[in-house]
């Protein structure tokens, strides 16, 4: 489907009507009593001041930050909310040197990687995360979570537990908020990063930024990356181009409006697992590939399988201060998303004929276009009445979406779309092959829309002893769908929505806050199975008591939660691979929860920092099964110390462990995954304006499953490899 031109320039020319009378407003242009991006000094150059709604590195200590501006959409202390953050900030973010969400994430309390190894997405509190967000607006269309690179972040947030309030519709384990790099208004600065690695691993990215004019009413950055890495894994290969150049203008001294572009392109070798479970398939423990000694190399798809994804997204935001105690934000984006197999084959059951281990395989071509659009109002006002102070937080949200579906399926002589190419025998495998013949098997083109509005107040009583939170959310979607081969067009009525949220913080000193909340998500749902069979729309609730320390000015921060979570009509994936690759899912009762979880930051003396993140919970569908791929326990410790005086004054040291349990291989528990112990190691060196980075991950060389799709997809996690990044500032 090609999605029309103009409709495209439509929304274009919407969204600089939108954003025109804001910008051109007489009353808009009157200064405020405090400037938003800068206050004017007496010597002509101005001080960068933040707005309501960003965030800043200046108050973290190490890796522990104190604030958050995902939870809320405004900038507010961590200790204040009822709910359970955790941030990545950016001195994590420069020490780890990560290429993915995941290898960041890992460090956090009831977090854990998920079957697809390499992307953006894990999971939070047993549940995978569909699509992160960034600065509170959707990233819509990637299937592996991406599409802007990680270059283009400083800081990012997870946010436990249904978020529905401000995010609208999502995963009932959690929500990641991304917080993107923007221009400053008061520095020039450059940054060049040079990596090389195992594998063949190379990646260059230029941040540089730079203030405009005797006033530096404007600033520019641009961020730019280009990665080419390959695998220990036949066939394996990636290249990645990223480039994000932004412009910020002070319109007035209480007004700034940012432009960003983002350009993205990804290439690589569509692999699948790399392990698989082996017949006969009964009982629920399984023999792995493992026992058969195969190369760790070894690849289940042809050197031919390729992905791409692509991306281009224009994002605007306008933010004004309309006095001290009232801020506004309004932001949009405009994206055009594309990905697509050309083609991949994938892996199926391994079948046992003559004493030999044979693999069927299927073949496939795909592309799924989607052009998305949001826009955002986000209104922050700050108030008293009597004794008590309140933050009042209000928001509006509209975004759009046009998406197409297009596949062929290749076929044997006998029409099987499941056991197409020559079968491999694993031991010995002789790639080659094509179907006997392709077939479009489905193409549909679908639109939807949602508009979402949400009320906050959060109470300060008792000189802030107490903060009492309650908040609304209305949302109505609607979606289309037509099947372009049957020309059968479907609209389903619309889905409506009012989401709950109550949470109550009690600090009893400042260094400590105990919390309670009830939360709640939801999932509208159109889509429908091949044979037209519908499903009930999923409910999540969840109540969370926690508490947060933040010890010895800063030496010892932490939170410790308690929580209880039901999800009810539960979608998953159609347990026979044959229904599941033709699109079939099936819908289970739900699932039940309860979970325990600390994240502990300790900074017992000059230099030394530790992260500590667990969790401990059960996770049982109604019908008693375990929930795929979430152990029960896990931990992790990341610690880091830098010689801050002597001969090895600008040198840190830094090493990383994680521990995932035993966990379910499949939604029937018809196998299972051993547990892991994985290391990971760094080291800084930072000398003038020059720094020297060296990470080896997976120290110890551990093989281990990552995770499982089914039995016949098993992701192995990645070999020990060493990456040296050089870096330059100018």
């Amino acid at each position: 489907m090609t999605i029309p031109q103009s409709r495209w320039s439509r929304f274009h020319a919407v969204l600089f009507g939108f954003s025109l009378p804001v910008l051109l407003a007489p009353g808009w242009a009157q200064p405020a009593a405090t400037t938003v991006g800068a206050a004017a000094s007496g010597n002509g150059a101005e001080a960068v001041q933040l707005s309501a709604f960003e965030v800043t590195s200046a108050r973290d200590k190490g890796y522990s930050a104190r604030d958050t501006v995902g939870a809320s959409r405004i900038a507010i202390p961590i200790a204040e909310l009822s709910q359970s953050i955790s941030v990545v900030n950016e001195e994590m973010i420069r020490d780890l040197a990560p290429n993915n969400l995941p290898e960041v994430a890992r460090y956090i309390g009831g977090v854990a990687e998920t079957n697809s190894p390499g992307s953006d997405i894990f999971a939070i509190r047993g549940v995978p995360i569909s699509s992160p967000f960034t600065d509170g607006l959707p990233e819509v269309g990637s299937s592996q979570g991406t599409g802007l690179d990680f270059s283009l972040f400083n800081r990012i947030e997870v946010l436990k537990g249904p978020s529905a309030v401000i995010y609208g519709s999502t995963s009932s384990g959690g929500v990641v908020n991304r917080v993107a790099k923007k221009p400053q208004f008061g520095r020039a600065r450059s940054l060049l990063d040079l990596e090389v690695g195992s594998y063949d691993h190379y990646r260059a990215t230029l941040d540089t930024n730079q203030p405009l004019g005797a006033g530096q009413t404007v600033a520019v950055r641009l961020v730019g990356m280009y990665w080419s890495k390959k695998s220990a894994q036949d066939f394996d290969y990636g290249h990645r181009r990223f480039l994000a150049p932004m412009l910020s203008w002070r319109l007035t001294p209480a007004t700034v409006a940012t432009v960003t572009v983002t350009d993205y392109w990804d290439r690589y070798h569509k692999a699948w697992g790399q392990a698989f479970a082996l017949p006969p398939y009964v009982g629920n423990n399984l023999t792995l590939s493992f026992g058969l000694n195969l190369p760790r190399e070894r690849a289940w798809a042809e050197p031919y399988s390729v992905q791409y994804e692509q991306g281009r997204r224009y994002n605007v935001a306008v933010e004004h201060k309309v006095s001290d105690t009232w801020s506004l934000k309004l932001a949009g984006f405009s994206s055009r998303y594309n990905y697509h197999e050309s083609p991949t084959t994938i892996p199926r059951d391994v079948v046992l004929v003559g004493g030999r281990y044979l693999m069927q395989r299927s073949w496939r071509y795909s592309a799924n276009p989607v052009d998305s659009n949001t826009l955002a109002l986000d209104s922050a006002w700050k108030f008293q009445l009597g004794p008590t102070r309140h933050t009042l937080i209000a928001l509006a949200q509209y975004a759009s979406n046009e998406s197409a579906t297009l596949q062929y399926l290749g076929r044997s002589a006998t029409g099987s779309t499941t056991d197409v190419l020559p079968r491999l025998d694993i031991l010995n495998p002789v790639y080659g092959g094509q179907p006997a013949s392709v077939a479009l098997s489905s193409s549909t083109e679908g639109k939807g829309s949602s508009f979402g509005t949400a009320v906050q107040e959060q109470a300060y009583l008792f000189r802030d002893r107490l903060i009492l939170q309650a908040a609304v959310r209305f949302n109505r979607n609607e979606s289309e769908g037509f099947n372009v081969i049957t020309r059968v067009r479907d609209t389903p009525k619309a889905k409506t929505k009012w989401t709950p949220r109550f949470g109550a913080v009690y600090r009893p000193i400042d260094a400590v806050a105990v919390y309670a909340s009830r939360s709640e998500t939801f999932t509208p749902v159109f889509s429908v199975n091949p044979d037209g069979r519908t499903f009930t729309p999923p409910t999540s609730k969840q109540d969370e008591i926690g508490v947060k320390l933040d010890l010895w000015r800063g030496k010892v921060s932490a939170t410790i939660a308690h929580y209880e979570r039901s999800d009810r009509n539960t979608i998953v994936q159609d347990p026979d691979p044959i229904r599941a690759s033709g699109g079939y899912r099936i819908q289970i009762a739900g699932d039940e929860m309860t979970g325990n979880e600390i994240d502990l930051y300790l900074n017992p003396m000059a230099g030394l920092q530790l992260m500590v993140g667990a969790s401990k919970l059960k996770a049982e569908t109604l019908s008693g099964l375990r929930t795929r791929g979430v152990p029960d326990k896990q931990a992790s410790v990341l610690a880091k110390y830098a010689f801050e005086q002597g001969p090895l004054k600008g040198f840190a040291i830094g090493s990383g462990y994680t521990w995932r349990g035993r966990r379910a291989g499949d939604t029937g528990n018809t196998f299972w995954l051993p547990g892991a112990n994985l290391y990971q190691a760094f080291a800084t060196y930072a000398w003038g304006k020059y720094a020297f980075h060296l990470k080896v991950e997976n120290v110890v060389d551990e093989y281990y499953a990552n995770n499982a799709v089914n039995r016949n997809v098993i992701s192995l996690g990645p070999p020990r490899s060493f990456t040296l990044r050089a870096s330059r500032e100018f």
